[in-house]
């Protein structure tokens, strides 16, 4: 999947994002609600798995990279996977760089990410997981539409320990 929106261009991650990638996921404050900083073997691993054909099953992971349409700058990455393909439901996730945060990028990719997955695959339902203490991120969610439908418990096991998180959603015929 590419798309592009005002600022941005998103497109499948590649391996010239590698040392990016690598910037990105090794800040320890930008992995604190997904799980331990990586390393340059995972950063490796994620755009080997990234370049694999997509073959739309559950659970595959389609991995995008969000870049500047001005100055091609790394800004974070995107992520989907189908959850119940049978039942039409998928799973959105994003991280930013940390110079990135607070200048709207991650909701104006998101926003044009859900609005293209539900043209290109007739989805019904679009979910998102987050840590419960990653305010920033629900926060987004809610300004996407989504709505919390649940708080799951011990759900995500981060810094040592289970953790809480909130699941939100929003449906097709939510989209505005």
């Amino acid at each position: 999947m590419r798309f592009e929106t005002t600022r941005l261009i998103v497109r499948p991650l590649q391996q010239s994002d590698l040392a990016d990638v690598y910037q990105s996921r090794k800040n320890p404050d930008t992995s604190k609600y997904i799980g331990d900083p990586a390393t340059i073997e995972d950063a490796k691993l994620r755009i080997e798995e990234a370049t694999l054909p997509w073959q739309g099953v559950d659970h595959q992971k389609m991995m995008l990279a969000i870049r500047c349409k001005t100055t091609h700058q790394f800004i974070g990455e995107l992520l989907f996977k189908f959850t119940q393909k049978q039942c039409h439901i998928g799973e959105i996730g994003y991280r930013m760089s940390p110079q990135h945060l607070g200048k709207g990028y991650a909701f104006e990719a998101a926003s044009a990410f859900i609005s293209n997955l539900f043209d290109q695959f007739e989805l019904n339902k679009v979910i998102a997981v987050c840590a419960i203490g990653n305010v920033a991120s629900w926060r987004l969610m809610e300004k996407l539409g989504m709505r919390r439908e649940a708080e799951l418990r011990d759900n995500m096991y981060l810094q040592g320990c289970y953790q809480n998180s909130f699941m939100y959603s929003i449906l097709k015929r939510e989209l505005q």
